[in-house]
Order: structure tokens, then C-alpha cells, then sequence
């Protein structure tokens, strides 16, 4: 596992799932699953100090892997809002999901609606429950006192979220038809809040191995652009992602240094294959930036008594993502 989880990284499937909205449709059953399993592999990186902006070197082969698999469960209502091709294939979706990890277990609501075909509105919410075994956090909270992450009881403070998305897509493939002619533009822009029950303002948690959390409005702007092909290698494009909290203040004291605002930016050349009529393969390899310090900080805990002084780019991950559709 890794302090940055996969799964703001990996929505970007289901955003490019979305586009297949533009090809030609089969009728089909409006109820659909799947079963999405993702694994990501992180070398070692060690940050390097500087005020500037710079990019820190891989310095060693192997840090740690991410896993988690997820089973969803989509509902497909179509409300037509007109005779007019703009309008006719207007939907809604009612989506289910469970994720699950080595340390938590997260059921996950949303509701989807797709008046245009090239827009769509989107939220939901979830709720987890997270422990810790074999080494591994799934929650807990920071103790200022000790500056050690200490176990919390995962019943009474269960990790929750709430989310709102806009999603515009383009194929050129719709304007000029043709086996070579999809080029397919994806933004989105989600916002929401998160954080586990039961903490108070500026209470730092860990969650799912993520450190230096803390309860607040999120904000995540994600662009794709990629090509498609009518071959096994059916995409390959480039995701850029940005994220971050709304308010500083959402970190307390320690935002004076360690800038709450701070927005990682992180940029993914993907590919995507079909190994078969029912199942795809998503790779991407992940270049992110984080904060750099003035000092090098033993442990990701202590970057919040750190005074952030610039930005430092790296290369983050290589992640897998298998889908088998029911």
C-alpha cells in the first residue's frame, strides 16, 4: 500500500467507460455488473530538498504495492427528453458498488444523469470501515503529542464521503465516422467532502495507508485525451489530474507550514486493451509532485510540522487494472 491511494487515479476508467457512449450502441439488458481489480507498483523515491521546482530521481526498485478490488452494479433508466437525436438517448444510471482492500471495506452509492450525449452529472457517496493487520493502517488518527498514527476503534469512526460530479466527453469519431477516426476528449470536474466520523477540525487520519489526511472539501479537475483503435490495443492517451482542499484552514494549526491549499498535480500516459469480449486491461505510468521541504522528513508524519518551500515532481507508479464484465 501507498499514502497515495489509487483510487482518484483509476476513476479515470470509469470516465473512459463513459465514452463508449459515442460508438454504436447494442441493446442490451439495462441491468449490468462488473468486477474491476487494481494493482499498482511503487518504486522507491526519496524526496530531494530545494525551494525550487525540481524533479526527485527513482532510487531504488522496489518501495511498496497498492491493491483493492471493486464490484459494481449499474441500473440503466432511459428518460428520453425529446424526439430530437440531442435528447432521445437522455438516461439515468443507479450504480452500486463494494470496495475491498486488505484493510477496509467501503459500500459505495451513486446516481448518474445523462440528459446530453456528450454530458453527464454524477454523485454519491460511501461509507468504510477500515483496520489494521499485517502491518498495514486502514485508520487511524494522529496523536500531535506523540506525532505517531495511533489505532482508533473502526465501528465508532467509520471513514465517510459524499461527491458531485460534471463530465463533458467528445469523439471525433461522431463528426467523422470511421474505424480510425476516434480521437476522444474527457473533463471532469468532482467535488467533495470527506473524513472519519467522530474527529474534530484539523484532526489528522490515516486512512487505506493514506497519511496527513484531514476532513474538508476536496476539489479534482481530470482531463483525458486519447486515441482509439479497432485493434487489442484499443486507447492510448495521456490523463492529467488535479487535486486539492478548497480551505487551508481545513488543517488547522498546521497549515500555516505545510499549506493546506497545496494542489497535486499528477500527469498518466495510459493504454488500454481488449483481451476479449468481456474483459479489458488499463496500464498507466504516473508522474505526480508533492511538497518539498527545506529538510528531508524521516516520516511521512512529520511533514506536518514542515514548512513547505516548493514542488517536487516524481516519477509515482505503475498501475494495473483488470475488468471483467458480467
Amino acid at each position: 500500500m501507498k499514502k497515495t491511494r489509487i483510487k482518484a487515479l483509476f476513476a479515470a476508467i470509469f470516465a473512459l467507460t463513459g465514452i463508449a457512449l459515442f460508438a454504436d450502441e447494442v441493446k442490451s439488458s439495462p441491468f449490468s455488473m462488473r468486477l474491476t481489480t487494481d494493482l499498482a507498483y511503487y518504486p522507491k523515491n526519496a524526496p530531494k530538498t530545494g525551494s525550487d521546482t525540481h524533479f526527485a530521481p527513482v532510487t531504488g526498485v522496489f518501495d511498496k504495492i497498492e491493491c483493492r478490488t471493486n464490484f459494481i452494479a449499474d441500473y440503466k433508466i432511459n428518460t428520453p427528453l425529446g424526439e430530437h437525436w440531442l435528447l432521445s438517448d437522455a438516461n439515468v444510471i443507479l450504480s452500486g458498488a463494494c470496495e475491498l482492500t486488505p484493510v477496509s471495506l467501503r459500500p459505495q452509492i451513486s446516481l448518474g444523469f445523462q440528459p446530453l450525449p456528450f454530458f453527464v452529472i454524477k454523485g454519491g457517496s460511501s461509507v468504510g470501515l477500515g483496520w489494521n493487520a499485517m502491518g498495514f493502517e486502514g485508520i487511524c488518527k494522529f496523536n500531535e503529542k506523540t506525532r505517531e498514527y495511533e489505532k482508533i476503534s473502526p465501528v465508532n469512526h467509520p471513514h465517510y464521503d459524499v461527491w458531485g460530479q460534471a463530465m463533458l466527453m467528445f469523439d471525433t469519431g461522431a463528426i467523422v465516422p470511421g474505424d480510425w477516426n476516434h480521437v476522444v476528449m474527457l473533463a471532469s470536474y468532482t467535488i467533495s467532502y470527506s473524513g472519519i466520523a467522530g474527529l474534530g477540525k484539523g484532526e489528522a487520519f490515516e486512512w487505506q495507508c493514506s497519511k496527513n489526511l484531514v476532513k474538508g472539501t476536496i476539489f479534482e479537475v481530470q482531463g483525458i485525451l486519447g486515441y482509439q483503435m479497432p485493434l487489442a490495443l484499443s486507447m492510448a492517451g495521456v490523463i492529467y489530474n488535479g487535486c486539492g482542499h478548497f480551505n487551508g484552514s481545513d488543517y488547522g494549526d498546521y497549515n500555516e507550514n505545510y499549506d493546506g491549499k497545496f494542489v497535486t498535480h499528477s500527469v498518466s500516459p495510459f493504454f488500454q486493451f481488449n483481451l476479449s469480449d468481456k474483459d479489458e486491461l488499463f496500464c498507466l505510468f504516473n508522474f505526480s509532485s508533492r511538497r518539498g521541504f527545506e529538510t528531508k522528513p524521516e516520516k511521512d508524519e512529520d511533514e506536518l510540522f514542515m514548512k513547505k518551500v516548493g514542488r517536487e515532481w516524481y516519477f509515482n507508479r505503475i498501475a494495473l487494472s483488470w475488468t471483467h464484465k458480467f
